[in-house]
């Protein structure tokens, strides 16, 4: 089973810590909503994503 990180939109405040740290690309910024999102690039669960997020905008969640 592989896992990778959905954005909690309504929560993200657009800081980009997380796309900034992501090793693999897996985490974008969209230049319009100034929010973070998925790429559905393979992500490699190494998390550093969840713990650098100010405001625990990111979860765990199952790859489809």
């Amino acid at each position: 089973m592989a896992y990778t990180v959905e954005v909690l939109t309504e929560k993200c405040i657009g800081c980009g810590i997380c796309a900034r740290i992501c090793p693999t690309g897996t985490l974008k910024m969209d230049k319009e909503t100034k929010k973070a999102y998925n790429t559905d690039i393979f992500c490699d669960n190494a998390w550093g994503c969840l713990y650098a997020c100010p405001v625990s905008a990111l979860e765990i969640v199952e790859a489809k």
